[in-house]
């Protein structure tokens, strides 16, 4: 396995077609990996206490549970994923090597909004600036991959799951796939609902949601050496919000993607398309009573824009025995339209909004890459490796109704050294990335005057495996230049985006041990320092920079055996006492200092033939927390509901409990 530098999360899909634990050393890997692999002998699937780390329904709680990540709460979807204290744009989410990003303006959709990971083959983090094939990673990526199934005989399988938990939270999944040597067809789909959540103490959150998605893979495989995938993915739901004046009541998603492999010799020649259509709309009065008459806080209020999303790759894979090398170029265009009425704060009367909303959309903004990169991996196993990248991008950012338009050229590189021993693997690598001011920075910058940020960073760090323990340490510096910072005000509405510069360092420390062959134990530690190095929007040299997650802390322990587990899992977050109130990022506003918590939760798990049997308690101390990196409540109040005031955070549900059956047929 010629990928390193990468966590390769451990996907416990709910449609599990089949899984398997591949952990390597050589080169590394940073942790283990769980792939479904279809219609490959599907009831190979473990069960260990791993397997949790996708069963929940909201992708950025999901990853909370990893080293380094933590996340930001808005109410019942719309979650930001932070890695590293970082999100957005400095950590971009890919769903087979395309871009999503989601529609408003306010990032009410995040693009974890609309996928469903159980619809993906695996799901995967690079960190830092270490790959450049998919585009500029400033802070790293979270790549959700769909893989080309290949099939060697006549095959059949499925999969359904059903989920019940607190708070009426209700899933249920199936998956079914068919094909022979020449290609196969796969479906899946889900559904997902939960009513309003109870915090820690009992609050009840404004936070109930409905998701349905569905998901169609076609395969041809006519030779060994050449395939074909089609893909449509689609997706609706609605969900209420506690940290302001609207709900979602529409995160409509289509999707389209083509994939093209041919080889050549020991080549491979890779095409690859795509079209993303996000159609969002939000308001004030279809999941909540809307205050009569005009004016803040009063009437109605609702907002639909529209992304679409559009690109193509062409790549050539060259390997040489001991040599890869990857030449690509691309093309993409993600453009925005928008229409609605009284979103500034004060509502408009019901004839005023269905008059807007009766109007065609207006084209306002549009981004567009031309690209071309390369990327060599050169190894010699049980020695040491070398990896380097290049890649261009000439960007160009456009104001539709302004007829301002702003073109920059875009640089990325890498080159990463490791060494590999027996049961130790040794790593060094400096990356550097640049990026545009993306959709929400742009909405504070009406002449075009932000800079491109720029990120040079420093990853080292080392693994240590052997049949019972692994010990993983990766540290980070990371010298931002031109520091996309925006400035709010108190409603937490964003009012200025300004460039600095900045200084983040820190990293992640995590072991795991097995004993006796079914005593598992673990435990994790992270923690990022981060501040400003000039002068500039009201801050100086010296000061702590906005949103950076405090010291966290995780231990698990438990049994396990091939059918079987039991496990315990204690997260604990210290308090943060460097903040920056006022500043903050696209997710939202740093909301000044915080206390530190923890958390106990429990699950386990049962094997038996097709059949597989989970359960869990979370947050079973009934803890009342929040992160660091939390939204605030909206203080005009939502009747029905206990009124959170502005620049308070948005605890996380407090005591639940959830059980799952899944059959393989």
């Amino acid at each position: 396995m010629k990928i390193s530098y990468v966590l390769a999360l451990a996907m416990a899909s709910n449609l599990m077609l089949s899984a398997e634990e591949a952990i390597s050393l050589s080169p590394v890997t940073v942790s283990s990996k769980m792939q479904k692999s279809a219609l490959d002998e599907p009831t190979n699937a473990q069960i260990v206490g791993k397997g949790a780390i996708l069963e929940n329904s909201d992708i950025a709680k999901s990853l909370s549970n990893l080293n380094g990540f933590t996340m930001e709460r808005k109410g019942g979807g719309g979650s930001e994923v932070y890695y590293r204290s970082q999100t957005a744009a400095r950590l971009p989410v890919l769903i087979d090597g395309s871009t999503l990003n989601g529609g408003c303006g306010m990032r009410m959709d995040t693009p974890i909004t609309y996928i469903s990971a159980q619809n993906y083959s695996s799901v995967r983090i690079v960190k830092g600036p270490q790959d450049v094939r998919y585009g500029a990673l400033i802070s790293g990526g979270i790549f959700f991959d769909r893989e080309i199934a290949r099939l060697s005989k006549p095959s059949f399988g499925g999969n359904v799951s059903v989920l019940g938990g607190s708070f009426k939270r209700f899933e249920t999944t199936a998956d079914v796939a068919a094909g022979n040597e020449l290609g196969s067809i796969e479906v899946s789909g889900g559904h997902y609902e939960s009513g309003d959540y109870k915090s820690g103490g009992g609050q009840k959150m404004h936070t109930h949601y409905k998701r349905n998605s569905v998901s169609l893979v076609g395969t041809l495989t006519p030779t060994e050496t050449t395939a074909l995938q089609l893909s449509a993915d689609l997706g609706e739901g609605e969900a209420a919000y506690a940290d302001r004046m609207r709900d979602g009541i529409q995160f409509d998603r289509k999707s389209f993607g083509l994939k093209f492999e041919q080889d050549v010799g020991e080549h491979k020649i890779r095409l690859s398309s795509y079209y993303h259509q996000i159609d969002h709309i939000m308001d004030n009065f279809t999941m909540r009573p809307v205050v009569p008459g005009t004016g803040r806080g009063k009437g109605y209020s609702i907002s639909h824009p529209i992304r679409d999303m559009y690109g193509f790759k062409l790549e050539g894979e060259l390997n040489f025995d001991n040599l890869t090398s990857f030449i690509g170029a691309g093309y993409s265009q993600d453009s925005f339209k928008w229409r609605g009425a009284g979103t500034g704060g004060a509502g408009v009367s019901k004839a005023e909004m269905d008059a807007a909303v009766s109007k065609p959309h207006v084209k306002e903004r549009k981004v567009t890459y031309k690209t071309i990169y390369t990327q060599n991996e050169y190894v010699l196993e049980n020695d040491y490796g070398l990896f380097g990248g290049l890649r261009l991008d000439a960007g160009e950012r456009k104001l539709l109704k302004t007829h301002k338009s702003r073109k920059e050229n875009l640089f990325s590189g890498f080159f990463r050294y490791e060494k590999y021993l027996q049961n130790l693997t040794l790593y060094a690598g400096l990356g550097h990335a640049q990026r545009l001011p993306d959709h929400w920075e742009t909405n504070k910058d009406a002449n075009l005057e932000l800079r491109k940020e720029r990120n040079t960073q420093l990853d080292f760090g080392a693994v240590l495996k052997d049949q019972n323990y692994e010990l993983s340490a990766n540290f980070f510096v990371s010298k931002m230049d031109d520091y996309i910072m925006l400035k709010y005000n108190p409603m937490g509405m964003s009012s200025d985006a300004f460039n600095t510069d900045a200084l983040l360092y820190g990293g992640e420390i995590e072991g795991t041990t097995l004993l006796a062959d079914m005593f598992r134990l673990g435990a994790g530690v992270s923690y990022v320092y981060g501040k400003v190095t000039k002068n500039a929007g009201g801050l100086k040299d010296g000061d702590a920079l906005p949103k950076v997650s405090p010291l966290a802390f995780k231990l698990s322990a438990g049994l396990e055996k091939p059918d079987w587990f039991v496990k315990a899992d204690f997260y604990a977050n210290a308090s943060q006492n460097r903040a920056q109130k006022g500043y903050g990022d696209v997710g939202g506003m740093d909301l000044g200092k915080s206390d530190s918590f923890w958390t106990l939760g429990l699950s386990a798990g049962y094997k038996y033939k097709n059949y597989q049997f989970l359960l869990a308690a979370e947050n079973l101390n009934d803890a009342k927390y929040a992160y660091h990196n939390s939204k605030g409540g909206y203080g005009g109040g939502i009747a029905g509901y206990e009124t959170i005031p502005n620049g308070t955070r948005l605890y996380e549900p407090g005591r639940s409990f959830w059980v799952k059956f899944k059959v393989h047929f």
